[in-house]
């Protein structure tokens, strides 16, 4: 990757954490580094161990599954585009060390298995747990913006896996996960034809469209709780 595009990720990357938002232009820069660094079909991780990398792959998968006319999140390159996120932005990059690590323990009380290595059944349960507990979260964040910086997301770094029952730090990393995986998809080629939104126009400011939100989780079967 040449300096000049590491810096401007690096700034995007900055400024997602910061601001919580993506402009259509650095969403593209993000796919567009992505590409540049995949050789022969593959892609190298920056951050994610094997076993992150794999995980987060399933998260994709999950969030926004293929169907009969799209190809999933994974097919749009989501897992790269976080995993490049990461890699120039240390905050982003805990959060989502931090969120799988949780992830993980969480599923060993609950099945003796790591969260990867859990029956569909098994992930489906505690995703639904965790979103069924997204609304008593939220409520305790007063900062607006797609990627809002609560206090709850901070910590990721050294914190300690909290008793079962608090869902708190799986709410949180699912959040960012989530988002940034349908948005992600979202500016890739196939989201854009998915459903015919134009995302690569010269707009100061990106969001990804409510109703393309919707539309992902209506295909995937964990869905925002109000």
């Amino acid at each position: 990757m040449s300096n000049s595009r590491r810096d401007a990720l690096r700034q995007i990357a900055i400024a997602l954490t910061a601001t919580g938002t993506l402009s259509a232009q650095a969403a593209q820069h993000v796919h567009s580094a992505a590409a540049a660094d995949t050789k022969g079909g593959k892609y190298t991780p920056k951050v994610f161990t094997a076993h992150e990398w794999s995980t987060i792959t399933k998260l994709s998968e999950i969030v926004v599954p293929a169907d009969d006319h799209s190809g999933s999140a994974v097919d749009a390159g989501a897992p790269q585009f976080v995993d490049l996120l990461c890699s120039q932005n240390t905050a982003l990059a805990e959060i989502f060390t931090g969120g799988i690590a949780w992830f993980d323990a969480e599923m060993r009380k609950r099945a003796g298995k790591v969260f990867l290595d859990a029956t569909p059944r098994e992930q489906s349960a505690m995703l639904d747990e965790i979103v069924a507990a997204e609304r008593t979260v939220r409520e305790l964040n007063t900062e607006s913006g797609l990627y809002a910086r609560a206090p709850q997301y901070k910590g990721f770094a050294g914190y300690t896996v909290k008793p079962g029952t608090d869902l708190a730090p799986g709410v949180q990393f699912f959040d960012w996960a989530r988002r940034l995986i349908v948005d992600a998809y979202f500016t890739s080629p196939i989201g854009i034809k998915d459903v015919g939104y134009i995302g690569n126009l010269a707009v100061s400011k990106y969001e990804v469209p409510k109703a393309a939100i919707d539309y992902a989780y209506n295909r995937s079967p964990f869905k925002v709780v109000g």
